[in-house]
């Protein structure tokens, strides 16, 4: 797959539309859109346990928030609250402006 582009990005609010996580809903942390991926905030919490190095003199038990599959989230539309899916318009100045399909307004960027 070639086309690298996401539905939603960084800073946007998501909710899980299904998994083990299925309801939940976070910010967007970091997208990684080579492996169409997203590290949403308090979702697919992980630990993970490191040895003491130099950053972190006392090693122990690090939890982060591993990444998800892009298709298991959807944006929420900030206007209606509701997750929906994503559509494009294109302006007459030819800036790209993405909108609500539920209720039809333009969603801001971040």
């Amino acid at each position: 797959m070639t086309m690298n582009k996401l539905h939603v990005r960084r800073g946007d609010r998501v909710e899980v539309i299904s998994g083990n996580y299925k309801g939940a809903r976070g910010q967007v942390i970091r997208s990684l859109p080579r492996k169409r991926q997203v590290v949403v905030e308090g979702i697919n919490v992980r630990k993970r346990h490191q040895r003491p190095s130099p950053q972190n003199p006392e090693g122990g038990i690090v939890s982060f928030e591993a990444p998800i599959h892009v298709s298991n989230v959807m944006l929420i539309c900030p206007h209606c609250d509701a997750p929906s899916r994503v559509g494009h318009q294109r302006d007459a100045d030819g800036t790209v402006e993405r909108l609500c399909r539920r209720c039809g307004t333009p969603v801001p960027t971040a």
